[in-house]
C-alpha cells in the first residue's frame, strides 16, 4: 500500500493505561517539536476522551460531520456534496494538532462494518485518510477503542505502526503478549487481504506509562519490556499528578510552563518527546 502521509495506532485491549494520554501527547511533540502538521482521530468510543484532554469537549459535543459517516455507506455520496467535509470535521486543540472528535455513531458504525464484505470492511479508514487527509497533514495518530472490533481493525489496517502504551501489572503485561498474537493472528487469517493491499500490521512502540520510580513494581515492569521487546521499548513515562491535574483543566504537559510542573511532570514531559522522536523515526518522518 502506498503510504501517503504517515500513521501511527495507539492500541491496547485495556482501558486506563494512558492510551489517549499518550496519543495527545505524542501528536503534540510532534507538531511544536517537530514542526509537522498532525490531526489526531479519535475513534476510541463516544466519551470524547481527546477533545477533553485539550479542552474543546463543548466545542465537539455535536459535531457537524461526524468521524462515524465515514464507515458507511452514504459516505461517497458525501464526500461528492458537501466539498468542505473535512473542514467541518476538523477542530483545531489550540496545541499544534487538530483533532477530528469521537461521535455518538461509532458503535452503529461498528455494527454496520459486519456486513460489509471482508475485503471491503477494514479498508475504509484507510481509503478515508488517503482521499481526505493525506494533502493536509504529515501525521495522523489514530486513538483506537480498547477491545478488537471493526474499527480498532480499521485503524490497525490503515496504521500498520501499532504504539502500545502499558502502566505496570500482571494483567497488562499479559495483554502486550496477548496483542502481539492478536497481530500474528490478523495476519494469519487477513493474509489474502492484506497481501492485496501490502498491509503488514505491527508493533512498533512500547511505550511504558505510570512509572515510579519508588516501586519495585515499576523498575521491574520496565526491565521486563526491555528484556522482552528490545526493539520496540520507548522511554517510560514518569507517573505524575500533573498529568491529570492538567487534563482536568483540558491542557497537555506541553502547554504548562516550567515553574507549574513537578520534577515527575517535566520527567514525563521529557519522555514523550524521546517516544515521539523514536517514533518518527520509525516512521521515516525525521
Amino acid at each position: 500500500m502506498n503510504r501517503d502521509t504517515a500513521r501511527a495506532a495507539f492500541y491496547v485491549q485495556k482501558g486506563g493505561v494512558g492510551k489517549t494520554t499518550s496519543a495527545a501527547h505524542v501528536a503534540t511533540a510532534a507538531a511544536i517539536d517537530h514542526d509537522l502538521d498532525v490531526v489526531l482521530l479519535d475513534l476510541a468510543g463516544t466519551q470524547n476522551d481527546l477533545a477533553t484532554q485539550f479542552g474543546i469537549v463543548d466545542d465537539v459535543e455535536d459535531p457537524d460531520a461526524p468521524i462515524s459517516a465515514v464507515f458507511g455507506d452514504d459516505w461517497e455520496f458525501i464526500v461528492d456534496n458537501i466539498p468542505d467535509i473535512v473542514d467541518r470535521m476538523v477542530y483545531d486543540t489550540g496545541e499544534g494538532p487538530d483533532l477530528i472528535p469521537a461521535d455518538t455513531g461509532i458503535s452503529g458504525a461498528d455494527n454496520n462494518l459486519a456486513s460489509v464484505p471482508v475485503e471491503q470492511r477494514y479498508l475504509k479508514l484507510d481509503s478515508f485518510i488517503s482521499e481526505q487527509l493525506a494533502d493536509r497533514y504529515d501525521l495522523v495518530v489514530l486513538d483506537l477503542p480498547g477491545k478488537e472490533d471493526n474499527i480498532a481493525l480499521n485503524g490497525i489496517f490503515a496504521a500498520e505502526h501499532v504504539v502500545t502504551p502499558l502502566c505496570p501489572g500482571a494483567f497488562e503485561r499479559d495483554q502486550l503478549d496477548s496483542l502481539r498474537d492478536d497481530l500474528e493472528a490478523i495476519r494469519e487469517d487477513l493474509g489474502d487481504v492484506l497481501d492485496a493491499h501490502d498491509v503488514h500490521p505491527h508493533l512498533s512502540m512500547v511505550i511504558p506509562t505510570m512509572i515510579s520510580g519508588a516501586t519495585k513494581q515499576s523498575g521491574e515492569f520496565v526491565e521486563d519490556l526491555e528484556e522482552t521487546y528490545p526493539d520496540v521499548a520507548g522511554d517510560s513515562v514518569a507517573d505524575s499528578q500533573n498529568i491529570g491535574n492538567l487534563q482536568a483543566e483540558g491542557r497537555t504537559l506541553f502547554a504548562a510552563d516550567d515553574d507549574e510542573l513537578y520534577q515527575t511532570g517535566k520527567r514525563a514531559r521529557e519522555a514523550y518527546r524521546t517516544n515521539t522522536t523514536t517514533l518518527l523515526d520509525h516512521l521515516e518522518l525525521q
